[in-house]
């Protein structure tokens, strides 16, 4: 895992080993939710029912309200700061320490804020006034609680941790989430991310990645966590775009 990580800039998709933890979150995300879902048992299991559709496209309101329910609770933390994660992050790191951003993700349809474009997570903090954020260097763990498809998921170009630091533009509601991809990346070297619940990809904080676009309609919902932990060792050697550098220096967003 480790050897991928440093070559490819993203690990295997792995299982991360739970006891409670998932099944803890994943009943909250159920009864945050279950009145905007269509008609189903109530005797299914709670993989299938975190997996059913709704009945109609929930309103912003809704979504923003449930983003900060599930954000702020402890099911969510209990995951965050578990054996298991802890684990799978030893697979890389030897001193795993837990980053201050770990961030839950509902991807619903129409919700465009839950769309990023291609971005590198250091990009979005690079320079930050938040000095616990500066120099810490997270790898991102890309938890799935009911399963992501090539329909919702994520992207990852292999091997772009290896460059530099690009220019990342600032998206409203968003924060530095957008780089001019069309000239920088390779799309044979796009790997689209699947996976089953309780799975996870570990990847750079240089590495390259997005949110599928949404290409259709769909109404199942798709939720994962953004995981990250650090390693006083770990400090990738990297060059930065001089452009993006200066604008973050002076705090210009545009």
């Amino acid at each position: 895992m480790l050897d991928r990580f440093r070559s490819e800039g993203f690990t295997d998709i792995m299982d991360v080993n739970l006891n409670e933890e998932l099944k803890d979150l994943q009943n909250l995300i159920y009864f945050k939710t279950k009145s905007l879902l269509v008609k189903h048992d109530e005797n299914l299991s709670i993989s299938e029912k975190i997996n059913l559709k709704f009945q109609e496209i929930p309103k912003t309101e809704f979504w923003a309200s449930f983003m900060g329910d599930i954000n702020n609770s402890n099911e969510l933390k209990q995951l965050i700061c578990s054996k298991g994660i802890v684990s799978t992050f030893n697979k890389i790191f030897k001193d795993p320490k837990i980053f201050e951003i770990c961030t839950f993700r509902a991807r619903f349809p129409s919700q465009k804020k839950v769309v990023y474009d291609w971005h590198q997570d250091e990009g979005t903090w690079f320079l930050s006034k938040n000095k616990n954020l500066l120099n810490k260097f997270p790898a991102t763990l890309w938890f799935s609680i009911n399963g992501a498809n090539s329909e919702d998921s994520i992207q990852l170009v292999k091997s772009s941790h290896k460059k530099k630091l690009h220019r990342h533009k600032y998206v409203k509601d968003q924060g530095f989430f957008n780089i001019d991809g069309n000239y920088i990346i390779d799309p044979k070297k796009i790997v689209t991310i699947e996976t089953k619940e309780s799975q996870c990809v570990i990847f750079h904080p240089l590495t390259l990645h997005r949110s599928i676009p949404q290409t259709k309609l769909n109404f199942r919902p798709r939720y994962s966590v953004d995981i990250r932990y650090y390693d006083t060792d770990f400090r990738p050697n990297f060059k930065t775009d001089i452009l993006f550098k200066l604008k973050r220096i002076f705090n210009i967003i545009n």
